[in-house]
Protein backbone atom coordinates (compact mmCIF):
# COMPACT_ATOMS: atom_id res chain seq x y z
CA UNK A 1 0.00 0.00 0.00
CA UNK A 2 1.65 3.01 -1.49
CA UNK A 3 -0.78 5.73 1.30
CA UNK A 4 -3.28 4.67 3.91
CA UNK A 5 -4.95 7.34 5.97
CA UNK A 6 -6.90 6.65 8.31
CA UNK A 7 -9.46 8.48 10.96
CA UNK A 8 -7.90 11.72 9.42
CA UNK A 9 -9.51 14.84 11.85
CA UNK A 10 -7.96 18.22 10.76
CA UNK A 11 -9.25 20.83 13.02
CA UNK A 12 -9.30 24.72 12.78
CA UNK A 13 -9.26 27.03 15.50
CA UNK A 14 -10.35 30.97 15.26
CA UNK A 15 -11.61 33.94 16.49
CA UNK A 16 -14.68 32.10 15.81
CA UNK A 17 -14.70 29.26 17.39
CA UNK A 18 -13.30 25.57 15.97
CA UNK A 19 -14.02 24.88 12.24
CA UNK A 20 -14.49 20.70 11.45
CA UNK A 21 -12.77 20.89 8.76
CA UNK A 22 -11.97 17.20 8.46
CA UNK A 23 -14.00 14.65 10.00
CA UNK A 24 -12.83 10.97 10.68
CA UNK A 25 -11.75 10.83 6.82
CA UNK A 26 -10.49 7.11 5.93
CA UNK A 27 -9.20 5.75 2.37
CA UNK A 28 -6.10 4.09 0.45
CA UNK A 29 -3.66 4.40 -2.73
CA UNK A 30 -2.07 2.11 -4.42
CA UNK A 31 0.84 2.53 -6.60
CA UNK A 32 -0.38 3.77 -10.07
CA UNK A 33 -4.18 4.51 -8.95
CA UNK A 34 -5.81 8.20 -9.97
CA UNK A 35 -8.05 8.24 -6.94
CA UNK A 36 -10.54 11.56 -7.57
CA UNK A 37 -11.93 13.86 -4.48
CA UNK A 38 -15.31 15.71 -5.35
CA UNK A 39 -17.61 17.57 -3.81
CA UNK A 40 -18.41 21.22 -3.49
CA UNK A 41 -16.24 24.53 -2.16
CA UNK A 42 -15.60 23.69 1.65
CA UNK A 43 -16.28 20.00 1.67
CA UNK A 44 -12.72 19.13 2.80
CA UNK A 45 -10.85 17.92 0.06
CA UNK A 46 -7.96 20.42 -0.01
CA UNK A 47 -7.42 20.33 3.63
CA UNK A 48 -7.44 16.46 3.50
CA UNK A 49 -4.69 16.75 1.35
CA UNK A 50 -2.73 19.77 2.89
CA UNK A 51 -2.77 17.68 6.06
CA UNK A 52 -1.58 14.55 4.53
CA UNK A 53 1.67 16.95 3.06
CA UNK A 54 1.37 18.54 6.59
CA UNK A 55 1.25 22.12 4.86
CA UNK A 56 -1.68 23.00 7.34
CA UNK A 57 -1.89 26.81 7.81
CA UNK A 58 0.14 27.39 11.60
CA UNK A 59 -0.62 27.96 13.70
CA UNK A 60 -4.63 28.03 13.07
CA UNK A 61 -5.06 23.97 11.53
CA UNK A 62 -3.74 20.96 13.63
CA UNK A 63 -4.00 17.70 12.90
CA UNK A 64 -6.54 16.72 15.66
CA UNK A 65 -5.91 12.60 15.46
CA UNK A 66 -5.57 9.86 12.65
CA UNK A 67 -2.89 8.24 10.88
CA UNK A 68 -1.26 8.76 7.83
CA UNK A 69 1.22 6.21 6.51
CA UNK A 70 2.85 6.78 3.61
CA UNK A 71 5.37 3.45 2.71
CA UNK A 72 4.44 2.66 6.19
CA UNK A 73 6.05 5.70 7.44
CA UNK A 74 3.35 7.99 9.79
CA UNK A 75 3.23 11.28 8.39
CA UNK A 76 1.52 12.79 11.26
CA UNK A 77 3.95 11.74 13.73
CA UNK A 78 7.57 12.06 11.27
CA UNK A 79 9.87 14.92 12.54
CA UNK A 80 9.96 18.35 9.77
CA UNK A 81 13.05 17.44 8.45
CA UNK A 82 12.14 13.94 7.32
CA UNK A 83 8.71 15.70 5.64
CA UNK A 84 11.56 18.30 3.91
CA UNK A 85 12.74 15.50 2.53
CA UNK A 86 9.72 13.66 1.23
CA UNK A 87 7.83 16.70 -0.34
CA UNK A 88 8.71 16.93 -3.71
CA UNK A 89 11.26 13.81 -4.07
CA UNK A 90 8.14 11.23 -3.14
CA UNK A 91 4.93 13.42 -2.70
CA UNK A 92 4.42 15.92 -4.74
CA UNK A 93 1.41 18.54 -5.09
CA UNK A 94 0.31 20.91 -7.99
CA UNK A 95 -1.68 23.64 -6.12
CA UNK A 96 -4.76 25.42 -7.58
CA UNK A 97 -3.78 29.06 -8.84
CA UNK A 98 -0.61 28.78 -11.27
CA UNK A 99 -0.92 32.67 -11.02
CA UNK A 100 0.41 32.72 -7.45
CA UNK A 101 1.84 29.87 -7.02
CA UNK A 102 5.38 30.42 -8.53
CA UNK A 103 7.91 32.91 -7.42
CA UNK A 104 7.19 36.76 -9.69
CA UNK A 105 10.42 38.14 -8.52
CA UNK A 106 12.55 34.65 -9.46
CA UNK A 107 12.74 33.27 -13.22
CA UNK A 108 11.39 29.82 -14.20
CA UNK A 109 14.73 28.58 -14.35
CA UNK A 110 15.66 29.49 -10.73
CA UNK A 111 12.19 27.64 -9.19
CA UNK A 112 13.22 24.79 -11.36
CA UNK A 113 16.99 24.42 -10.18
CA UNK A 114 16.36 24.91 -7.07
CA UNK A 115 13.80 22.38 -6.69
CA UNK A 116 16.06 19.58 -8.06
CA UNK A 117 19.24 20.66 -6.43
CA UNK A 118 17.10 20.76 -2.97
CA UNK A 119 16.66 16.66 -3.29
CA UNK A 120 19.47 15.53 -5.34
CA UNK A 121 23.19 16.47 -5.59
CA UNK A 122 24.10 17.65 -9.07
CA UNK A 123 25.54 20.41 -10.41
CA UNK A 124 23.84 23.83 -11.34
CA UNK A 125 24.51 23.01 -14.65
CA UNK A 126 23.17 19.50 -14.87
CA UNK A 127 19.92 20.90 -12.84
CA UNK A 128 19.45 23.02 -15.49
CA UNK A 129 19.57 20.34 -18.36
CA UNK A 130 16.63 18.41 -16.67
CA UNK A 131 14.87 21.73 -16.01
CA UNK A 132 14.90 22.50 -19.87
CA UNK A 133 13.72 18.60 -20.93
CA UNK A 134 11.15 19.22 -18.15
CA UNK A 135 9.87 22.24 -20.13
CA UNK A 136 9.84 20.23 -23.54
CA UNK A 137 8.25 17.74 -21.84
CA UNK A 138 5.03 19.62 -20.64
CA UNK A 139 5.21 21.18 -24.26
CA UNK A 140 6.50 24.31 -23.96
CA UNK A 141 8.47 25.59 -27.35
CA UNK A 142 11.87 26.72 -27.21
CA UNK A 143 12.73 25.58 -23.56
CA UNK A 144 16.36 26.86 -23.17
CA UNK A 145 15.30 30.68 -23.50
CA UNK A 146 12.22 30.30 -21.66
CA UNK A 147 13.63 29.25 -18.41
CA UNK A 148 14.95 32.47 -18.40
CA UNK A 149 11.74 34.01 -18.29
CA UNK A 150 9.56 35.42 -15.18
CA UNK A 151 6.17 34.04 -14.61
CA UNK A 152 4.26 36.66 -15.86
CA UNK A 153 5.81 36.33 -19.40
CA UNK A 154 3.90 33.20 -19.12
CA UNK A 155 0.12 32.56 -19.57
CA UNK A 156 -2.03 30.97 -17.44
CA UNK A 157 -1.87 27.38 -19.53
CA UNK A 158 1.86 27.79 -19.91
CA UNK A 159 2.25 28.54 -15.61
CA UNK A 160 0.34 25.51 -15.20
CA UNK A 161 2.39 23.43 -17.03
CA UNK A 162 5.66 24.37 -15.49
CA UNK A 163 3.66 23.30 -12.31
CA UNK A 164 3.55 20.30 -13.78
CA UNK A 165 6.91 20.09 -14.85
CA UNK A 166 8.33 20.97 -11.18
CA UNK A 167 5.97 18.58 -9.82
CA UNK A 168 7.27 15.78 -11.87
CA UNK A 169 10.58 17.20 -11.99
CA UNK A 170 11.83 14.57 -9.12
CA UNK A 171 9.31 11.30 -10.55
CA UNK A 172 7.76 11.44 -6.99
CA UNK A 173 5.49 8.00 -6.45
CA UNK A 174 2.67 10.45 -5.26
CA UNK A 175 1.47 13.40 -6.95
CA UNK A 176 -1.44 15.48 -5.43
CA UNK A 177 -3.09 17.59 -7.97
CA UNK A 178 -5.55 20.31 -5.70
CA UNK A 179 -7.99 21.65 -8.84
CA UNK A 180 -5.24 21.86 -11.56
CA UNK A 181 -7.51 23.46 -14.19
CA UNK A 182 -9.43 25.50 -12.31
CA UNK A 183 -7.93 28.90 -13.53
CA UNK A 184 -7.98 27.90 -17.10
CA UNK A 185 -10.17 27.90 -19.98
CA UNK A 186 -11.50 25.00 -21.95
CA UNK A 187 -9.45 24.24 -24.34
CA UNK A 188 -6.31 24.58 -22.53
CA UNK A 189 -7.84 22.31 -19.87
CA UNK A 190 -8.17 19.47 -21.48
CA UNK A 191 -4.71 20.21 -22.94
CA UNK A 192 -3.23 19.97 -19.27
CA UNK A 193 -6.18 17.09 -18.49
CA UNK A 194 -4.11 15.07 -21.14
CA UNK A 195 -0.64 15.93 -20.42
CA UNK A 196 -0.71 15.58 -16.67
CA UNK A 197 -2.60 11.72 -17.35
CA UNK A 198 0.19 10.86 -19.75
CA UNK A 199 3.10 11.63 -17.48
CA UNK A 200 1.61 10.10 -14.27
CA UNK A 201 1.05 7.00 -16.34
CA UNK A 202 4.45 6.80 -17.76
CA UNK A 203 6.12 6.86 -14.92
CA UNK A 204 3.51 4.94 -12.96
CA UNK A 205 2.65 7.51 -10.52
CA UNK A 206 -0.23 7.45 -8.07
CA UNK A 207 -2.58 10.98 -8.31
CA UNK A 208 -4.98 12.23 -5.90
CA UNK A 209 -7.17 14.68 -8.27
CA UNK A 210 -9.10 17.00 -6.09
CA UNK A 211 -12.21 18.85 -7.85
CA UNK A 212 -15.92 19.71 -8.07
CA UNK A 213 -15.76 18.96 -12.04
CA UNK A 214 -16.93 15.63 -12.40
CA UNK A 215 -16.58 15.93 -16.16
CA UNK A 216 -12.37 15.77 -15.09
CA UNK A 217 -13.07 12.62 -12.60
CA UNK A 218 -15.07 10.75 -15.24
CA UNK A 219 -12.25 10.88 -17.86
CA UNK A 220 -8.88 10.71 -15.20
CA UNK A 221 -9.44 8.64 -12.59
CA UNK A 222 -10.27 4.59 -11.75
CA UNK A 223 -11.87 5.31 -8.21
CA UNK A 224 -13.71 8.63 -6.54
CA UNK A 225 -14.14 9.56 -3.27
CA UNK A 226 -17.13 11.96 -3.00
CA UNK A 227 -16.90 14.39 0.09
CA UNK A 228 -19.42 16.39 2.17
CA UNK A 229 -18.80 18.69 5.17
CA UNK A 230 -15.69 16.90 5.59
CA UNK A 231 -16.75 13.62 5.89
CA UNK A 232 -16.34 10.86 2.42
CA UNK A 233 -19.91 9.68 1.95
CA UNK A 234 -19.63 7.69 -0.82
CA UNK A 235 -16.52 6.03 -2.59
CA UNK A 236 -16.76 3.65 -5.68
CA UNK A 237 -14.92 2.79 -8.91
CA UNK A 238 -15.61 5.36 -11.52
CA UNK A 239 -18.04 3.41 -13.91
CA UNK A 240 -20.33 2.16 -10.60
CA UNK A 241 -20.51 5.86 -9.08
CA UNK A 242 -21.77 7.20 -12.83
CA UNK A 243 -23.76 4.09 -13.03
CA UNK A 244 -25.21 3.17 -10.11
CA UNK A 245 -25.03 6.34 -7.35
CA UNK A 246 -26.39 5.59 -4.00
CA UNK A 247 -25.73 8.41 -1.83
CA UNK A 248 -28.26 11.20 -2.17
CA UNK A 249 -25.49 13.96 -2.28
CA UNK A 250 -23.74 12.07 -5.20
CA UNK A 251 -27.66 11.95 -7.12
CA UNK A 252 -27.49 15.73 -6.47
CA UNK A 253 -23.82 16.02 -7.75
CA UNK A 254 -25.27 13.73 -11.36
CA UNK A 255 -28.42 15.91 -11.69
CA UNK A 256 -26.83 19.59 -11.19
CA UNK A 257 -24.42 19.06 -14.12
CA UNK A 258 -26.01 19.79 -17.67
CA UNK A 259 -25.79 16.52 -20.50
CA UNK A 260 -25.39 17.33 -24.15
CA UNK A 261 -28.10 14.78 -24.89
CA UNK A 262 -30.54 15.99 -23.09
CA UNK A 263 -33.68 16.91 -23.79
CA UNK A 264 -34.58 20.91 -24.38
CA UNK A 265 -37.55 20.78 -21.95
CA UNK A 266 -35.06 18.96 -19.05
CA UNK A 267 -34.11 21.31 -16.65
CA UNK A 268 -30.97 20.83 -14.12
CA UNK A 269 -32.34 20.02 -10.99
CA UNK A 270 -29.89 21.71 -7.73
CA UNK A 271 -29.22 20.45 -4.51
CA UNK A 272 -31.20 23.45 -2.59
CA UNK A 273 -29.57 25.24 0.58
CA UNK A 274 -26.12 25.93 1.45
CA UNK A 275 -23.11 23.32 3.15
CA UNK A 276 -23.83 23.26 6.80
CA UNK A 277 -21.45 25.69 9.02
CA UNK A 278 -18.46 23.70 9.95
CA UNK A 279 -18.56 25.98 13.14
CA UNK A 280 -21.05 23.73 14.56
CA UNK A 281 -20.27 20.56 15.83
CA UNK A 282 -21.48 17.71 13.64
CA UNK A 283 -24.78 16.24 14.86
CA UNK A 284 -26.45 13.50 12.75
CA UNK A 285 -25.48 13.61 9.02
CA UNK A 286 -24.52 16.50 7.57
CA UNK A 287 -26.57 16.43 4.81
CA UNK A 288 -30.14 15.84 6.17
CA UNK A 289 -31.35 19.69 6.22
CA UNK A 290 -30.64 19.80 2.07
CA UNK A 291 -32.18 15.89 1.49
CA UNK A 292 -35.02 14.83 0.21
CA UNK A 293 -34.62 11.23 1.20
CA UNK A 294 -33.71 12.00 5.18
CA UNK A 295 -35.94 10.10 8.00
CA UNK A 296 -35.79 10.75 11.55
CA UNK A 297 -32.49 8.64 12.40
CA UNK A 298 -30.59 10.80 10.07
CA UNK A 299 -31.21 14.06 12.56
CA UNK A 300 -29.05 12.47 15.03
CA UNK A 301 -27.27 9.82 14.06
CA UNK A 302 -24.55 10.43 11.36
CA UNK A 303 -24.24 6.57 9.44
CA UNK A 304 -20.59 4.74 8.94
CA UNK A 305 -19.20 4.47 5.68
CA UNK A 306 -19.80 0.56 4.67
CA UNK A 307 -20.91 -1.28 1.62
CA UNK A 308 -23.73 -0.99 -0.38
CA UNK A 309 -24.51 -4.87 0.08
CA UNK A 310 -23.18 -5.79 2.95
CA UNK A 311 -20.92 -9.47 3.50
CA UNK A 312 -18.07 -10.72 2.04
CA UNK A 313 -14.69 -8.82 2.36
CA UNK A 314 -14.26 -5.00 1.63
CA UNK A 315 -11.73 -4.02 -0.94
CA UNK A 316 -11.05 -0.32 -0.66
CA UNK A 317 -8.53 -0.14 -3.67
CA UNK A 318 -8.54 -1.52 -7.16
CA UNK A 319 -10.84 -1.54 -9.84
CA UNK A 320 -12.75 -4.36 -8.25
CA UNK A 321 -13.15 -1.86 -4.62
CA UNK A 322 -15.74 -2.39 -2.62
CA UNK A 323 -18.96 0.42 -3.04
CA UNK A 324 -19.42 2.27 -0.27
CA UNK A 325 -21.93 4.67 0.97
CA UNK A 326 -22.45 6.90 4.15
CA UNK A 327 -26.61 6.67 4.54
CA UNK A 328 -29.07 5.63 6.52
CA UNK A 329 -32.06 5.89 3.90
CA UNK A 330 -30.65 5.50 0.00
CA UNK A 331 -32.38 6.20 -2.90
CA UNK A 332 -33.49 3.05 -5.00
CA UNK A 333 -32.30 2.92 -8.72
CA UNK A 334 -35.28 4.72 -10.29
CA UNK A 335 -34.94 7.04 -7.64
CA UNK A 336 -31.65 8.34 -8.24
CA UNK A 337 -32.52 8.47 -11.95
CA UNK A 338 -35.71 10.70 -11.47
CA UNK A 339 -33.67 12.81 -8.59
CA UNK A 340 -36.53 12.50 -5.93
CA UNK A 341 -38.00 9.39 -3.62
CA UNK A 342 -41.20 8.02 -5.43
CA UNK A 343 -42.30 5.67 -2.69
CA UNK A 344 -45.80 6.50 -2.40
CA UNK A 345 -46.15 8.67 0.68
CA UNK A 346 -42.88 9.22 1.58
CA UNK A 347 -42.55 12.40 3.32
CA UNK A 348 -38.54 13.68 4.21
CA UNK A 349 -38.47 13.44 8.04
CA UNK A 350 -38.86 17.21 9.06
CA UNK A 351 -36.28 18.58 11.34
CA UNK A 352 -35.96 18.19 14.86
CA UNK A 353 -37.78 21.47 16.94
CA UNK A 354 -34.96 24.23 17.48
CA UNK A 355 -32.37 22.35 15.37
CA UNK A 356 -29.62 24.69 14.34
CA UNK A 357 -29.35 22.45 10.85
CA UNK A 358 -32.91 23.13 10.20
CA UNK A 359 -32.55 26.96 9.09
CA UNK A 360 -34.30 28.42 6.01
CA UNK A 361 -35.69 27.00 3.60
CA UNK A 362 -35.00 22.99 2.09
CA UNK A 363 -35.87 21.16 -0.79
CA UNK A 364 -38.71 18.21 -0.67
CA UNK A 365 -38.50 16.78 -4.52
CA UNK A 366 -41.87 14.44 -4.46
CA UNK A 367 -42.25 13.19 -8.13
CA UNK A 368 -39.57 13.30 -11.02
CA UNK A 369 -40.44 16.76 -12.63
CA UNK A 370 -41.56 18.38 -9.27
CA UNK A 371 -40.68 19.95 -5.92
CA UNK A 372 -41.71 21.28 -3.46
CA UNK A 373 -39.72 24.05 -1.79
CA UNK A 374 -41.27 24.61 2.23
CA UNK A 375 -39.70 27.17 4.89
CA UNK A 376 -39.86 26.39 8.48
CA UNK A 377 -43.59 28.22 8.37
CA UNK A 378 -44.65 25.63 5.67
CA UNK A 379 -44.95 28.10 2.46
CA UNK A 380 -44.21 26.05 -0.93
CA UNK A 381 -43.92 26.58 -3.78
CA UNK A 382 -43.50 24.48 -7.27
CA UNK A 383 -40.55 24.30 -9.22
CA UNK A 384 -39.30 22.46 -12.20
CA UNK A 385 -36.64 19.43 -12.48
CA UNK A 386 -36.28 16.54 -14.42
CA UNK A 387 -33.09 15.32 -15.29
CA UNK A 388 -31.45 12.23 -15.66
CA UNK A 389 -27.64 11.09 -14.92
CA UNK A 390 -25.32 9.69 -16.98
CA UNK A 391 -25.00 5.70 -16.60
CA UNK A 392 -21.07 5.64 -17.67
CA UNK A 393 -18.25 8.17 -17.15
CA UNK A 394 -17.99 8.67 -20.95
CA UNK A 395 -21.95 9.93 -21.14
CA UNK A 396 -22.05 13.74 -19.87
CA UNK A 397 -18.82 14.26 -18.65
CA UNK A 398 -19.45 17.51 -18.79
CA UNK A 399 -16.20 18.76 -20.75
Amino acid sequence: MLLSVRDLTVRFRTHDGTVHAVNGVSFDLEEGETLGLVGESGSGKSVTNLAVMRLLPQPAGHIERGTVLFEELDLTNAPEASMRDLRGREIAMIFQDPMTSLNPVLTIEEQMVETIQAHRRVTAADARVRAIQLLGMVGIAEPASRLRNYPHQFSGGMRQRVMIAIALALEPKLLIADEPTTALDVTIQAQVLELLQRLTAERGTAVILITHDLGVVAGMTGRINVMYAGYIVEAATTPELFAKPRHPYTVGLLHSIPRLDAGSDEALIPIEGVPPDLRLAPVGCPFAPRCAWRTVQCWTENPALNPVEPGGSVRTTGPEATHRIACWNPPTADEATAGAPLRPGFEPAPPPAGSPQATGPYVLPVAPGNAEVRSEEGAESAMPGSHGFPESPGSGSGR
